[in-house]
């Protein structure tokens, strides 16, 4: 698995957690954009595991540290306090490319 797979596969987790985060947190500003980031960083995902499987235990190996970047970022687009969020990723690797997860 090359640098700049890896490297593609954690950015694209990272935007995942991130809109579900503020899907999550922010329900009255959710948009048809973040839907559809969701959407294609999710797609982005499936696809880099269906071109390379062994990808699959390396998405469970950077889940937690993806999701520590992921709530950095919603605490600066968000205005929400660091500890607004979960200390643990309150998503499962099935619900983040679930096409039909969206959190509540």
């Amino acid at each position: 698995m090359g640098r700049t797979e890896r490297q593609s596969l954690k950015s694209n987790l990272i935007v995942v957690l991130l809109h579900l985060l503020k899907w999550r947190y922010q329900p009255d500003r959710r948009s048809r954009s973040w839907e559809r980031s969701i959407v294609e960083h999710r797609r982005c995902i499936r696809e880099s595991l269906t071109d390379s499987p062994s990808f699959r235990p390396y998405l469970g190996k950077i889940l937690a540290d993806s999701y520590t970047q992921a709530i950095k970022q919603a605490k600066a687009e968000t205005g929400l306090a660091l500890n607004a969020f979960p200390v643990e990723c309150p998503f499962s690797i099935a619900q983040v490319l679930d096409d039909e997860f969206l959190p509540e």
